[in-house]
């Protein structure tokens, strides 16, 4: 999973994509994207309101939002709606954006998928079950290692859970995302292979605290760990 995965997101069940973050990746002002959908409704006044007698299949929602004291209105599309949308931008930052939400929206259907299909799978709730216990060991070690950090003066110790949570991902080519819960929607191969790496993470942290090494070094250290692992599993 790549970067693209923060390019959508769930609302109401589905893959949406936020005007905001559309703007940002054609890097132009979110005003000249609201232009663009204004045009899109007035072009396509049923959009706009849904039908009374049809659900329409392009859809999209608005939000209200405020930055830095300015309102603006931010609109929510998804993959249907984007598409008509995308088809009026025809630079070549525009086409190559639009490839990269594509995979996004497909991305996330597929773990959407993943993750109703995991639900009832016997044998990858057995080894989720087992995964959480892991996560709960690992957890327990981070915490005696934030006590650590504030001992030698950290002032952000607290922010370790998710950067260890965080550097193990990355290691493994994973994505965080929340919704739906990245665990959720792995498959037993990649399962295992993130409790395997979040018990080198904890036996690192222990082993690297034992020998007396600064919070700072600790943390790079379990991260070349993780890396060394990821390397390995991939030659196996």
């Amino acid at each position: 999973m790549g970067d693209g995965m923060r390019l959508v997101e769930l609302k109401n069940k589905e893959s949406v994509c936020d005007s905001s973050e559309l703007a940002r990746n054609l890097n132009v002002k979110h005003a000249k994207v609201v232009q663009a959908i204004d045009r899109l409704l007035t072009d396509f006044p049923d959009l706009r309101v849904p039908s009374s007698h049809s659900k329409p299949i392009e859809k999209h929602w608005i939000e209200e939002r405020e930055y830095r004291g300015q309102k603006y209105t931010a609109y929510l599309m998804n993959r249907e709606f984007f598409s008509l949308l995308m088809g009026r931008f025809t630079t070549k930052a525009a086409r190559q954006a639009q490839r990269r939400f594509n995979a996004a929206f497909y991305e996330m259907e597929r773990m959407l998928i993943a993750n109703i299909k995991n639900g009832t799978d016997t044998e990858w709730l057995e080894q989720r079950k087992k995964a959480r216990a892991q996560r709960l060991e690992e957890t327990d070690v981070i915490k005696d290692f934030v006590e650590y950090a504030k001992e030698q003066g950290s002032q952000n110790a607290k922010w370790y859970y998710k950067c260890y949570t965080t550097a193990t991902y990355k290691a493994l080519s994973l994505m965080e995302n929340k919704r739906p819960a990245l665990r959720d929607t792995l498959s037993i191969m990649e399962l295992s292979q993130l409790t395997i790496a979040e018990v080198i993470a904890k036996n690192s942290i222990c082993k690297y605290m034992a020998e007396g090494e600064h919070y700072k070094t600790i943390f790079t250290l379990v991260k070349n760990d993780l890396e060394q692992f990821a390397e390995s599993s991939l030659l196996v």
